[in-house]
């Protein structure tokens, strides 16, 4: 049987690439393609024009507005890796402009060299689509058989999130996916949220997050706030949260604020499940995340006071 060679454009689609254990199947990445650790090692196709490595929230969001602003792709492809790697596929997506490059950017590229792959478009917008794309991915990889079972594990995975006592008052849960502007996160994390018992404020599923005002977020009265920056590792979270441009200390949620690995909640990957039972452990579990997250989710603050630096109690 032949294999599909595939390159991937997209860190979720990586991720589930190597979940279906195909990652010998990929040839090629985008330079945010970090996840497994073996796939690091796959030559770079795409990158992002510019180094916001060690740029603040705010720069980059001003750099981001320039450039969509003069019709500017913030991504470019490199044809050389490209025709060297000759794919069979690419998977990539319509979403986000800010996550990889314009679709019409790709299609400039692709009239260039000198064959023809197909393309696999994955844009999600609500966590049963999310779940899907095992399948989807599988297929186009030609290897359909291991897609069904991978989504039926990530189904069974979120339905063991849902709470026990369904009738229980709802924890209010406000999740950041940007600091500066502070932007709600939406589209799949609403579901995450009343998946894992919570009540989501200031989103709707499906929906595009949005950036609101500090004031309205201290307006929500939040009992948990999660704060994932799109993108971020979370040393890099770490840092923000505490700085001037980011009041989050201001905030006094009772059951704290959280900074958290941002592959939980931003990329639409298998990891969106990590996500979700994180969120069922702080919100109907011990109000603690589980060992196996404890690098990747960090106490902030609670009731205003700042808990770098101590170790979670237990």
């Amino acid at each position: 049987m032949t294999t599909v060679r595939a390159v991937s454009l997209l860190p979720s689609a990586t991720e589930f690439i190597h979940a279906l254990g195909l990652g010998d199947q990929q040839v090629g990445r985008s330079a945010e393609c970090d996840h497994p650790i073996e796939a690091r090692r796959l030559p770079v196709v795409m990158r992002s024009r510019w180094d916001f490595s060690r740029a603040p929230s705010a720069e980059i969001d001003q750099k981001v507005r320039e450039s969509r602003g003069r019709g500017e792709d913030l991504y470019v492809v490199d044809e050389e890796v490209l025709t060297r790697l000759h794919p069979d596929l690419i998977f990539t997506q319509d979403l986000c402009t800010v996550c990889s490059v314009t679709p019409s950017s790709l299609q400039a590229v692709l009239a260039r060299v000198p064959f023809r792959p197909r393309l696999v478009s994955l844009s999600p917008t609500r966590l049963d689509q999310v779940v899907e794309q095992a399948v989807t991915i599988a297929e186009a990889l030609e290897r359909g058989d291991r897609g069904a079972s991978l989504r039926a594990s990530l189904q069974r995975r979120l339905e063991a999130c849902r709470p026990g006592s369904p009738g229980k008052a709802r924890t209010r849960v406000l999740v950041l996916e940007w600091l500066d502007p502070p932007i709600v996160a939406g589209l799949w994390v609403p579901e995450m949220v009343r998946m894992a018992g919570g009540s989501p404020l200031l989103s709707a599923p499906g929906v595009p997050g949005a950036a609101h005002s500090w004031e309205e977020i201290r307006g929500t009265s939040a009992d948990l706030i999660l704060v994932s920056p799109c993108g971020f590792p979370l040393e890099r979270t770490l840092r923000e949260a505490n700085g001037p441009a980011t009041p989050l200390g201001d905030l006094h949620p009772p059951r704290g604020v959280w900074a958290v690995d941002e592959a939980f909640f931003s990329r639409p990957g298998p990891r969106l499940v990590e996500g979700t039972e994180l969120l069922s452990d702080l919100l109907h579990g011990t109000g603690r995340p589980r060992r196996s997250f404890e690098s990747r989710a960090v106490p902030l603050f609670r009731r205003g006071v700042p808990l770098l630096g101590r170790p979670v109690r237990r």
